[in-house]
């Protein structure tokens, strides 16, 4: 799925919450979800694991919080995601190519120990993304919550890739240098 529409689909969550509360926000991502699946299907013609995982996820939780209408279903969602992410990149740090050279390296040109150093960085990140979820939603109300997961962890998402992107710079012009 691309950035974008992902973005526009947390931008119509924030919005639904904002109109007529969580559950129908809730609602609003899980068709959102499926509608993102379906681009992703349109584009590629296959369905990536990951994008199914997320919306399979966002519709057994979103129809758990809707069926009990209890929003912490909903809320686990974003943990849960985000320590699949991490997992995903801890599992591959151990492979040859870790995941952000196969997603960069195309792109981008460093050294073995920097791509290995890069993912395992993007592996905490997200392990600690979805651990502080977890803090929120069982420690703010969910008016909290949903400015946590909009604002706060978007605003963190950007911060990291700068810095990853920092980080990276210094290791494109070191290695141009020799």
């Amino acid at each position: 799925m691309s950035a974008a529409l992902e973005f526009l689909l947390l931008a119509a969550f924030f919005a639904s919450y904002l109109w007529k509360g969580i559950f129908f926000a809730t609602g609003v991502l899980m068709a959102g979800s499926v509608l993102l699946l379906a681009v992703s299907f349109w584009r590629t013609r296959k369905l990536e694991p990951l994008p199914l995982t997320v919306t399979l996820l966002a519709l057994v939780l979103g129809g758990v919080t809707l069926l009990l209408h209890d929003a912490v279903f909903i809320k686990w969602k974003f943990s849960i995601v985000e320590w699949l992410f991490g997992a995903v990149f801890l599992a591959t740090h151990f492979m040859q190519r870790p995941l952000i050279q196969r997603m960069l390296g195309a792109q981008i040109k460093l050294p073995a120990v920097v791509w290995k150093r890069l993912n395992l960085m993007w592996a905490g990140f997200f392990l600690l993304l979805g651990s502080v979820n977890v803090y929120v939603l069982y420690h703010f109300d969910t008016a909290g919550w949903v400015k946590f997961k909009v604002w706060w962890s978007t605003g963190a998402m950007l911060a990291f890739v700068v810095l990853q992107a920092l980080y990276m710079s210094r290791h494109i012009e070191a290695e141009r240098a020799s």
